[in-house]
This record gives structure tokens, C-alpha cells and sequence, in this order.
């Protein structure tokens, strides 16, 4: 782990100013729209963009330099270790903008595949005027990705501020097939590389599917590792036995954070047990999200295709 570069006012000091001028910049390009005739104000308008942009850009790399890079996991197949950077003082820091994360670009390793979490926020949500999407309380898994033969995930502990974290890194033996990943902890959003080495941006969505908090099964399948708590080493483990992330309390659905409101994101079906048979009804457009009728075919908001 390297040495934070701020200390905790100072860090206090520009999460404010990076929303500040954050919100600064979102103002003056909706004057700029608003006023496209009036010449003299545009030019004032372009002047004053330069200058908060300049700022915010300034503020925006000592932010993400300042955090520390956190050596969290090891790669089963090779023994690689895996840090990454991170946010540990608090979940008001734009590393936690669920969707305008402000986050250094973590340098992936060949058998990196995906990177998910969970934070246990136990006590009064804290007051934060932005989505957070820390993830559940509790430790969890993706069926959909341990189910492929040449994946294997390890479970590890962190602290963020006063709450107790679980950080799962999927690492992949063979990288050259193409398979959804899963979105990047605490973001709607998730980066990869084509078979081609194209850099691809995809999303998913909350589902029970990719939801599985019952993970000492898949320990006893070997297909996860854990890291005790507090162990530098980054030892592997691969037992049931004393493992200290089996029974935690807290609730089993992600969450979504503002305003001290916690909200459960996962997306669920309300299906008519009578009419569930061979096909299910369609109730969110797999495109965007959006609410549809069951009897549509496309969705009224994106157009997308339903059947």
C-alpha cells in the first residue's frame, strides 16, 4: 500500500471542491446551450469553462494520486498479486459516484477478469447527495461467472471509513472468449477488451441470478479462495473451516445510496404465477431498464426489441 498523499481535512477539502466545480462546469455548458446567439456571452461563458476545467482537472488527479493502492487479492492461477485503487476513507469521496466514478486507471493483469464488492453499512446511511452503489452487506458471488471452468474468484476484507468491505476479484485462465462480465464494484459500468484487444464498455443490470450469497458451496467446489482478515501475505485459502466470511449479518440485496436513503436496486420480476409457463412475461427492457407492458414488443423508451 503506498502512503496517502492528504490527510483526511485535506481530503475533506477536495471532494468538495471537485463537486464544486463539477457542478460549475454542468452550469456554464447549459448557459452556453441555452444563449447559442448571444456572442459576447459565449465568449465570457468559454473563458470562465476554460478556467473551472482547468481546476477541476487539477483537483481531480490529486484526488485520484492522493489515494492509496491497495494490495486486496492474489491470482490463483499464476500467485500474482492484485491491488488496485480505492477510496477507504469514506463513500462521499467521487471514487464512489456510482455514475461519474472519478477513479486512476488500474493497469490490468492477463488473468484479471472482474472486480465486485460489498459494503456493510450498519447504523444511520450516511448523508450523500450522489448514487452510491456500495453493493449488499454481505460477501456474495456471480453464478454466472464461477460457472465457467476457467474462472476462479477470491475473497478478501477491507475497511471503508467505519464499515467492513468484501472484495471479490475474478481472475480467468483464458481471456479470449467473449462472456458478459459483470459491472465494476460501486459503477453501472464495466471495461474490457475484446477478443480483438478492442477496449469494450458494457452494463448489467441488479438480478437475482448473478446474486449468490450462500458461498460456502463454491469454496468446497474450489472455484473460491479467501484471504483472512488482516493478512498482509495475501495467503490463499481454500477451506470452510475457520473461514470468517460464512454467516454474516446484514441485508442480501445491492443497495442503492442517497441522501441517507438506502434503497434495494435489485431488478425483480412480478410474475402471475397462472400465466408463468413455458415463456415468462417481460417486465424491464434488458436494454435500458425501462418498465414495459408484458403484451409489448418494444420498449416505449429506447425502442429496443423486446421479442
Amino acid at each position: 500500500m503506498r502512503e496517502v498523499q492528504f490527510t483526511m481535512e485535506e481530503r475533506k477539502k477536495l471532494v468538495a471542491d471537485f463537486y464544486r466545480l463539477r457542478s460549475q462546469v454542468e452550469d456554464l455548458t447549459n448557459q452556453m446551450e441555452e444563449n447559442p446567439g448571444d456572442e459576447a456571452l459565449q465568449v465570457r461563458l468559454d473563458e470562465e469553462y476554460d478556467r473551472a476545467m482547468a481546476e477541476l482537472e487539477e483537483i481531480s488527479e490529486t484526488y485520484t494520486n492522493g489515494l492509496p493502492r491497495i494490495e486486496i487479492s492474489r491470482c490463483p492461477f499464476t500467485g500474482e498479486s492484485y491491488s488496485f485503487s480505492c477510496d477507504t476513507n469514506g463513500l462521499d469521496g467521487p471514487w464512489w459516484d456510482a455514475e461519474k466514478p472519478l477513479r486512476a486507471v488500474d493497469e490490468e493483469s492477463e488473468t484479471y477478469y472482474a472486480l465486485t464488492g460489498s459494503v456493510n453499512i450498519i447504523g444511520a446511511a450516511p448523508d450523500i447527495p450522489f448514487a452510491v452503489k456500495p453493493g449488499p452487506a454481505v460477501p456474495w458471488v456471480s453464478p454466472r461467472l464461477l460457472e465457467n471452468e476457467d474462472i476462479c474468484a477470491v475473497l478478501s476484507h477491507l475497511k471503508v471509513g467505519l464499515y467492513d468491505a468484501y472484495v471479490v476479484v475474478y481472475f480467468s485462465k483464458d481471456r479470449s472468449y467473449e462472456i458478459e462480465r459483470i459491472n465494476t464494484w460501486g459503477t453501472d459500468a464495466y471495461f474490457s477488451q475484446d477478443i480483438d484487444g478492442a477496449a469494450v464498455m458494457g452494463s448489467t443490470f441488479d438480478e437475482p441470478a448473478d446474486y449468490d450469497f450462500d458461498i460456502a458451496p463454491w469454496i468446497e467446489k474450489g472455484k473460491l479462495k479467501w484471504i483472512p482478515i488482516g493478512d498482509k501475505t495475501l495467503e490463499l485459502q481454500d477451506s470452510i473451516e475457520n473461514c470468517p466470511y460464512l454467516d454474516i449479518d446484514g441485508y442480501t440485496y445491492p443497495v442503492l445510496l442517497r441522501n441517507k436513503i438506502l434503497e434495494n436496486s435489485m431488478i425483480t420480476l412480478d410474475l402471475d404465477d397462472e400465466e408463468v409457463s413455458e415463456e415468462k412475461e417481460i417486465n424491464f427492457c434488458p436494454e435500458c431498464g425501462a418498465d414495459v407492458e408484458p403484451e409489448s414488443n418494444f420498449c416505449a423508451k429506447c425502442g429496443h426489441k423486446l421479442r
